[in-house]
């Protein structure tokens, strides 16, 4: 390093290039100022200094610089980064500069990227998989702990140069690498995370990239599941405000890392992955503040499974700790399929403040791989879901949550066909506001906990059941109903038990032949409360079919009166209170 250079002694000397530096004698100065590599002022030029005591060292055409003589070694001293142009890359989009990048990075320290355009392709060696998976994803450059990379933006590219994609650089064992404000063009990734040769990664990111044509924009973690015998583990692996543009796959995917992280980037265009995707075994993880546009999924977090053996990686708490998986504050547009995909997951899993629009298949989707359960809470909170295709689903659940329901709480889901699709068993709906095409929720399972509290829901029909099974444990309380056919239809399964519907408001200006409110052979549920609103032709307000045992009709407000098919002396004795002769008001 440069330190008290004027200590040295004599004159500098000052030279146009490298060539004139290796030509110089011994004699003279041991400090040269060189102008620049090829051509004075080309930026390639330094600080050199004699090392007289080193006859080792090989010439690296950068950092160390033997004469002409073979015996002369010059040192580039300086305390900032080396550069690319300082080993010779050119920088014209044009010159293979794959050598010069290569040399530079071999030094194992921080490197900066100047402006310009550099045409590279580090191809590696063929890395050999268990079961001979994905062998061109490695890189001949590796980087080492603490290498970090630094580039001035837009203006410092990386061209991939060769038809044979591979990444740009490749972290196998190291820790705290940042590579920063780099554009990245091409190849197969800007850097695979892939420690698979018995190491371990933490601490490694991209920030304030611009990623244009990869197939995958960052890539960390798969090397449990290529690896099960030698690796490690991976963990804190990031993005961070970088511009991911005509990616081909996903942008970032995390596979087996615990706690990695993806924040305020921006995706735009990616047609046949997900902007994030946090999968087969991660843990914990933070998607925030990103935005998008034009893509075909935007998120997915996925602990299944996690390693042989069914059980974490990597079993170190002091690694796995911080599990919790936090989607938040994340604005997407154009979302084609799939807004956010919980899948499997073994912690908390909270998705909140997010705003998705697009023509969605399914806005958020909490889904189950086979042979694994939730043994964490879900909680789908204050999410805008923008729906554009007329067969949407809003959320959509069939994940069973073993300790705690999963809580849906104050979204706004607009559009599609159904607002909330449940085939889970427990549930928490709290305060949504639903507004779509056919049904606001629709619940598909046996259900054992499931509440409806104080929503607003505007749609065809408000809530059904669908299957023949047994229910119980439904308590739908405080909704607000706008509806053109059923409040509430449970018509087809095989009975309702220990239920509630309480102070629910209806309203449905069409003639209703069957009844607003359907439940077949309905046992220890409580109608209490309810106001309905709806034309005076139509045949009931409450319905019920099939037997009415232990049943209460307490209190109802009703323009119409009700339906009770068989009912038992406790029904009849609390059929009570009711008000069923009010107008219909419009």
């Amino acid at each position: 390093m440069l330190e008290n250079i004027n200590d040295v002694g004599g004159t500098s000397r000052v030279v146009d290039n490298i060539s004139a530096l290796k030509a110089l004698p011994v004699a003279g100065s041991e400090v040269v100022f060189v102008l620049g590599y090829y051509t004075a002022g080309d930026g390639g030029g330094g600080t050199y200094r004699q090392d007289p005591n080193d006859t080792t060292t090989p010439d690296n055409k950068g950092s160390v610089i033997i004469g002409d003589d073979l015996t002369l070694r010059w040192k580039l001293c300086q305390t900032t980064p080396y550069t690319l142009k300082q080993f010779g890359c050119k920088g014209d989009a044009v010159t293979d500069d794959t050598a010069g990048y290569l040399a530079c990075f071999s030094t194992g320290l921080p490197v900066h990227i100047p402006a310009g355009r550099y045409k590279v392709a580090p191809i590696g060696p063929t890395t050999s998989y268990p079961g001979g998976n994905e062998p061109n994803r490695t890189s001949g450059l590796t980087l080492g702990t603490g290498q970090n990379i630094t580039g001035e933006g837009e203006s410092s590219e990386l061209i991939w140069g060769s038809t044979t994609k591979q990444a740009f650089s490749r972290v196998v064992n190291a820790r705290n690498i940042v590579i920063s404000g780099v554009k990245f063009t091409g190849g197969y990734s800007a850097v695979i995370v892939d420690p698979v040769a018995d190491g371990s990664v933490d601490n490694v990111g991209l920030q304030n990239c611009i990623l244009d044509g990869q197939l995958i924009g960052l890539l960390g973690g798969r090397q449990y599941a290529l690896d099960p015998e030698g690796s490690k583990y991976c963990s804190n692996i990031w993005m961070e405000n970088c511009d991911l543009r005509n990616i081909a796959v996903h942008g970032m995917v995390a596979t087996n890392c615990y706690r990695p992280r993806a924040t305020s980037n921006n995706f735009k265009s990616l047609p046949k992955g997900y902007c994030v995707d946090f999968s087969q075994g991660s843990r914990g993880g933070i998607i925030n503040n990103n935005v998008g546009d034009d893509v075909l999924y935007f998120c997915k977090i996925e602990s299944s499974n996690p390693n042989l053996s069914g059980g974490p990686s990597y079993p170190d708490p002091s690694v796995i700790a911080s599990n919790d998986c936090l989607i938040y504050g994340n604005n997407v547009t154009g979302i084609r399929e799939r807004g956010i995909l919980f899948n499997s997951h073994a912690e908390r899993l909270i998705a909140t403040s997010n705003n998705l629009q697009g023509s969605f298949t399914v806005a958020i989707d909490i889904d189950s791989v086979t042979g694994f359960a939730h043994d964490g809470q879900i909680i789908i909170s204050k999410n805008i879901l923008k729906m554009l295709s007329t067969n949407a689903i809003g959320i959509k659940s069939k994940l069973n949550t073993l300790r705690q329901p999963p809580l849906i709480e104050g979204n706004s889901i607009t559009g599609g066909s159904i607002g909330i699709d449940w085939q889970t068993s427990r549930g928490r709906f709290i305060g949504n506001n639903i507004t779509s095409i056919n049904l606001g929720v629709q619940i598909s399972t046996a259900i054992i906990n499931i509440d409806l509290l104080n929503n607003d829901i505007t749609a065809t029909s408000a809530v059904a059941g669908i299957g023949t099974d047994s229910w119980k444990g439904l308590r739908a309380r405080g909704n607000t109903l706008n509806v053109t056919e059923w409040s509430f239809y449970f018509g087809s399964i095989a009975s309702l038990a220990f239920s509630e519907f309480f102070d629910n408001s209806v309203n449905n200006p069409t003639t209703r032949a069957n009844g607003s409110l359907l439940v077949n052979n309905p046992s220890s549920t409580r109608f209490a409360m309810n106001s309905f609103n709806i034309p005076s032709a139509s045949g009931a307000s409450i319905a019920t079919i099939g037997s009415t045992n232990k049943c209460s009709l307490l209190g109802n407000v009703a323009t119409v009166g009700f339906k009770v098919a068989v009912p038992d002396a406790t029904t009849t004795a609390q059929t009570l209170n009711n008000i069923t002769d009010a107008s219909y008001v419009a």
